[in-house]
């Protein structure tokens, strides 16, 4: 029973790590390399190649525009949904492309869905006391403990991604 919650957890956790890396000289002969295509300055972005992979339509950056203050102002619903689906799929908001944030706010939710059920089911054990001993008594408060802090610190970085986002100008499909 255990073996097998320690190995649904761990799968829940593994993360694909397919990425493009792109490349491209700057005016002083320097190779660069990158993974976001939104961090090539923007005299390189046409000469910048991709390695490795299958060769993928070039990203789309979304510059933020300046509001009040100097910060940047969020993308409307018009402004991003007159875009096609495919260009935006590839499209940079903050530095990351569409497909980072996606899949930042996934892992994100889904490591803070594993956590929940794994406290749910702490709990359950806790409910019968009748057959375990002191220590293992004292060790299952301490893991829901742990888990409980465990949560908190992800839903403040689920807030804190929120936050970035807005701030990027992200549009809900990518959240």
């Amino acid at each position: 029973m255990k073996r097998a919650l320690l190995v649904m957890t761990l799968l829940m956790f593994a993360v694909p790590a397919a990425a493009t890396t792109y490349t491209w000289e700057d005016d002083q002969g320097t190779v660069n390399f990158t993974e976001d295509y939104g961090k090539i300055p923007k005299k390189y972005r046409k000469k910048a190649k991709v390695l490795g992979g299958e060769e993928e339509e070039p990203s789309v950056v979304v510059e933020p525009e300046q509001g009040e203050k100097g910060k940047p102002k969020a993308a409307t619903p018009r402004e991003t949904s007159e875009q096609p689906q495919a260009e935006q799929k590839n499209t940079v908001f903050g530095g990351k492309e569409g497909k980072a944030w996606r899949a930042e706010f996934g892992q994100l939710k889904a490591d803070l869905k594993a956590s929940e059920d794994q406290l749910v089911d702490l709990r359950k054990r806790l409910a019968d006391t009748s057959k375990m001993s002191r220590s293992e008594y004292l060790r299952l408060q301490d893991s829901i403990r742990n888990l409980e802090n465990r949560i908190l610190g992800l839903r403040e970085r689920l807030d804190d991604l929120k936050a970035a986002a807005n701030r990027a100008g992200v549009p809900d499909e990518f959240r």
